[in-house]
């Protein structure tokens, strides 16, 4: 994993990114009781993911390896989305 964040350019910053994605998976948990954590997380988790998308295309990146951060941008923008009805 420390070499594809140097691939990517964040070799600096992948501690801080490890530690935001782990926060974020853990908001989404305690979002399940708290509609507002929810919504914010998961617009911060989507946010995250679109980022992914582009450093992913901005190093010319297959679609097999870009997949994952589409799907899960989707799937946060899903949560997100549905947190605002609620």
């Amino acid at each position: 994993m420390i070499l594809e964040f140097n691939r990517w350019g964040y070799k600096k910053f992948r501690k801080i990114i490890a530690l935001l994605q782990f926060l974020g998976g853990f908001g989404l948990l305690i979002g399940l009781h708290f509609t507002l954590l929810l919504t914010i997380v998961s617009a911060l988790l989507t946010l995250m993911m679109v980022i992914a998308i582009y450093v992913r295309i901005r190093i010319k990146d297959n679609l097999i390896n870009v997949l994952p951060a589409i799907l899960y941008a989707i799937l946060n923008f899903i949560i997100f989305y549905d947190s605002l009805i609620l």
